[in-house]
């Protein structure tokens, strides 16, 4: 072979080889930790529409690199996969933010009602100390006391979760022991409602 076919089929194949696109590594590589750092921060607990977001995000960066990988060599083109996997970073990253900021919205909240509700108790604690005692109630003020201690138990609970940085839980266990001490309260309210009558 001459020197000039040898020269025309390197540059045949340097041609060939710069016509066969590469997938974005660095920009899904990008993308996917941005979607691993949103899981990692509690998105798919706080922030859920954010993450259905990411979802939909990852499902078509994925599809487009699926038709690529499908196509032969010399017609693969990935300007519109790198287009996605910036989307799917960005989705990944507005996730994590609202992450943050539901997080904080939620332990205000669970701190606020485990504060309000342990005063409830308190004051329901009183209440039921000086319910009055007929014949036949022994029995529902024993009931009601075990549930105001189940309320305690469930406030202790939230307390410890809150603590753990647990806020969801913490705000869950709280709202299940406001329901036991409103409930204990309504029926003193009654035993006493039905005394004075």
């Amino acid at each position: 072979m001459s020197r000039t076919s040898l020269i025309s089929s390197a540059l045949v194949g340097v041609i060939v080889m710069s016509a066969c696109a590469e997938p974005p590594v660095a920009s899904i590589d990008a993308a996917s930790q941005a979607q691993t750092a949103a899981v990692a921060a509690g998105a798919e607990e706080y922030a859920p529409a954010a993450m259905a977001r990411v979802a939909e995000a990852r499902a078509a960066l994925d599809a487009e690199l699926a038709v690529q990988n499908e196509r032969m060599a010399l017609r693969r083109s990935y300007d519109r996969a790198e287009e996605l996997a910036t989307a799917l970073q960005t989705a990944g990253e507005e996730a994590a933010t609202e992450t943050t900021s539901a997080k904080e919205q939620v332990r205000v909240q669970a701190t606020d009602l485990i504060a309000m509700v342990r005063t409830q108790a308190t004051e329901v604690s009183n209440l039921l100390a000086t319910a009055p005692a007929a014949k036949g109630t022994s029995a529902d003020l024993a009931a009601l006391r075990t549930d105001l201690e189940t309320a305690e138990t469930s406030l202790m609970e939230a307390e410890t979760a809150l603590l753990n940085q647990e806020f969801m839980s913490a705000h869950t266990k709280a709202l299940a022991a406001q329901e036991l001490v409103t409930k204990v309260r309504e029926a003193v309210d009654m035993a006493r409602g039905m005394r004075i009558g």
